[in-house]
């Protein structure tokens, strides 16, 4: 219990503290790239503006724009006053759908003056529209410029400045190993500071509950031989000749109590040896044929007192050879066949049922009794839960289920409950078919 509790709250506050730590981290990558792009579109912004003035001052403009091609990933378009191209970069030649983009959105917003002819002798020093970021076909994202550039020479150009703006992934590439690394190392040291606060707070209930399985186990040790010293007087008292039946009576119920508490007392010592680790398990090739028959030859007479129908299935082919624990499996399967027996009314029917499917053994048992509500069927492998809340069967303690689970679990196996169709419980218990 406390591990599955130390587990949950290991899980919990790493969980929650990654959680937030990844929101925060992601907003911080975020502002990051953001800010990156805007480094990116002012460098542009900075390129172009130094491209106007070097155009301004050069009379050869085909090596200036190629310097820039090349260096700086930009892609130009250059026309004369008189609206004939002078210079077109190769990748806009193969993407039309730039330039065109790019103009119909910069006559929609600032007009045709920048380059309208009739316009451009009006004036006398040079000028540059917004920047734009458009979409291509191609799903790539540009910034666009448009520069009116008047030279020295009195020619008048208009250039187009394109440069592809850089996605989220191709800014965000260059630091993903930075990143990396200082999330996994959030991630390692949450792990450990969780691991060493989580055991400071669990260890005074580990004490606690630790204190109360050793009283529990002390307890059981010490009432074992007075158990047994009232069963033998018992037995004594009921030995005497000529006894009145008051006294064979009460003879009787002596006896009962005291070996429903040593059930009792045997229950609580196999706990005891779960918890501590000490259970050990003799692990050998069990013939499932034979346990299965043998617990119907067990049962079925206690059925038969209660008018209750067993009904053994088994596969027509011998079940495979299952590597365990032939008497745990026995103790496993007898705390639900003797769970079914309690609660099934008389004339009902008890299925004991074995199959195979792939690499599991499969062991089913049906009843047709009171069943389990679904508010209770996640507590009902909890040590000493009993869902008659009046104890009226007064043959459990509610550790059946909870013993049935743990061996269960320690032969690396589970078990599902079912509800059975007309009322009832169906339990299956699946075991690996392991070899020696």
């Amino acid at each position: 219990m406390v591990q599955s509790l130390k587990r949950n709250l290991y899980f919990l506050m790493v969980g929650s503290l990654m959680f937030i730590f990844s929101i925060v981290f992601c907003l911080m990558v975020h502002e990051n790239i953001k800010a990156k792009r805007n480094s990116e579109l002012a460098y542009f912004n900075r390129m172009t503006t130094t491209l106007v003035l070097q155009l301004e001052h050069e009379s050869d403009y085909q090596t200036c724009l190629k310097l820039y091609e090349g260096r700086r990933d930009m892609y130009f378009q250059l026309f004369s006053d008189n609206g004939r191209s002078l210079y077109q970069s190769e990748y806009l030649g193969n993407n039309t759908d730039i330039i065109d983009t790019f103009l119909t959105t910069l006559l929609d917003t600032e007009g045709d003056f920048t380059f309208s002819p009739s316009s451009l002798k009006d004036y006398y020093y040079s000028r540059q529209s917004g920047t734009y970021t458009i979409q291509a076909l191609n799903g790539k994202k540009y910034y666009c410029v448009s520069c009116l550039v008047v030279t020295d020479y009195s020619t008048i150009y208009t250039v187009t400045a394109i440069k592809e703006k850089s996605s989220f992934a191709t800014l965000l590439k260059p630091k993903s190993g930075y990143y990396f690394c200082i999330w996994c190392g959030v991630l390692v040291s949450i792990i450990c500071l969780s691991k060493i606060l989580i055991r400071k707070a669990v260890k005074p209930t580990e004490k606690a509950m630790q204190s109360q399985k050793d009283f529990i186990a002390a307890v059981s040790h010490e009432c074992k031989a007075p158990l047994a010293a009232i069963l033998s007087s018992a037995e004594m008292i009921e030995s005497v000749p000529n006894i009145p039946d008051t006294v064979t009576d009460h003879v009787r119920v002596i006896d009962a109590e005291v070996s429903r508490m040593s059930r009792l007392i045997r229950d609580l010592l196999l706990l005891s040896s779960i918890d501590a680790g000490n259970w050990s398990f003799h692990m050998d090739e069990v013939n499932v044929d034979t346990l299965l028959i043998n617990l119907y030859t067990k049962f079925e007479r206690i059925c038969r007192k209660k008018d209750i129908q067993l009904q053994l299935n088994i596969p027509d082919e011998c079940c495979p050879p299952l590597y365990s624990d032939a008497d745990r499996l026995d103790q496993i399967i007898s705390i639900f066949l003797d769970n079914a027996v309690s609660y099934s009314p008389p004339e009902s029917e008890i299925s004991l049922n074995a199959s195979v499917r792939k690499n599991e053994l499969i062991f089913t048992i049906i009843d047709h009794g009171i069943g389990i509500s679904e508010k209770e069927k996640p507590f009902i492998f909890d040590r000493f839960y009993q869902s008659d809340k009046s104890r009226t069967q007064r043959e459990h303690f509610g550790l059946g289920l909870s013993i049935a689970n743990d061996l269960v679990h320690k032969l690396e196996g589970k078990i599902k409950l079912f509800d059975t169709p007309g009322g009832g419980c169906t339990f299956k218990i699946f075991l690996p078919l392991k070899q020696q």
